[in-house]
């Protein structure tokens, strides 16, 4: 996934979350995908997580008929089998749908157009060239499909107050993407939304998120007011952008006849291409995956299916 000296092969990224100290941030992001993602179909369609991490947000999407979930690491994806299948113990049917895929964020081994639905967050800070990768989104989903977005606010609230009082020198309100660290890019909110609109996707909601993100208010005032405020705000004033987090909500308008058919339960064959040659060729048996085209073997291991391009 081209990930900016990410290690997720070595750090089990479960560990990041399971504590109390980003009980705040973790349920903020939820209030706010559960808002976003009100009202959506979800039979008949094809969901994708792209970089699902260890699957931290299933519940919120479970429902959709086919889902699938790609992170370049494998340890992520089998952190994120595991979760899901323990999730899942009582409807083991619905695994069957559940599918797991190891690949670059910028190079998916998917079909032109099959997209119904994409959800990515906390992934682009990551990346090195975010501008492929939406490329590859406006590529792999359908027409009036829906793209689901988080992304770190360079012009957050925080940032703003230390500018100006020059406690930081880079400006919050240039559209150029500020690096934090060694692994993290913040970018502007209309950065990201003209690379959107490049694309033609039309942007029809934004929620901005984690408002509150200071340690000493977890403490005090604590979690649960916390939330209760991030509430309000994201209900009411969520139009003005200055949270650490934006969700955005965006539909794709590009060319071409929209498909208004339903798609009946799809089969992985169906969906995947091969990540060398690009060809819709591939075999698929239990242990592996073959294309037809080029000759490339991709191997299935443990329920996931390993599509990262090897040098």
């Amino acid at each position: 996934m081209n990930f900016r000296k990410s290690d997720y092969e070595s750090y089990d990224y479960s560990k990041f979350w399971e504590d109390d100290r980003r009980s705040y941030e973790d349920k903020a992001e939820r209030m706010a995908l559960r808002r976003l993602i009100a009202g959506v179909e979800r039979k008949d369609q094809i969901f994708f997580d792209i970089g699902c991490g260890y699957g931290r947000l299933f519940y919120e999407y479970k429902d959709f008929e086919t889902i699938i979930l790609v992170d370049y690491s494998l340890n992520n994806l089998k952190n994120a089998r595991d979760r899901i299948e323990r999730f899942l113990k009582n409807t083991p049917e619905k695994l069957s749908s559940v599918y797991f895929i190891a690949a670059d964020a910028t190079s998916l081994p998917v079909k032109s157009n099959c997209a119904d639905t994409i959800l990515t967050v906390r992934v682009i800070h990551h990346l090195d060239n975010p501008e492929k990768y939406f490329d590859e989104i406006a590529r792999i989903l359908k027409r009036k499909g829906l793209f689901f977005l988080e992304f770190a606010n360079k012009r957050n609230l925080k940032n703003i107050l230390r500018f100006f009082i020059r406690r930081m020198d880079a400006s919050p309100f240039n559209l150029k993407p500020s690096q934090v660290g060694e692994t993290i890019l913040n970018f502007h909110p209309d950065y990201i939304s003209d690379l959107l609109k490049k694309r033609s996707f039309t942007i029809k909601k934004s929620i901005s998120v984690s408002n509150f993100r200071l340690n000493l208010l977890k403490k005090f005032p604590g979690t649960k007011t916390l939330l209760f405020f991030e509430k309000i705000y994201q209900r009411f004033f969520s139009w003005v952008l200055v949270g650490p987090s934006i969700f955005l909500k965006s539909v794709l308008n590009k060319t071409g006849s929209e498909d208004t058919s339903r798609n009946k339960m799809t089969s992985l064959e169906n969906i995947l291409i091969c990540t060398y040659c690009g060809k819709d060729s591939l075999i698929l048996d239990e242990n592996k995956v073959k294309c037809k085209n080029c000759g490339r073997i991709f191997l299935r291991e443990d329920g996931i299916y390993d599509f990262k391009i090897k040098d």
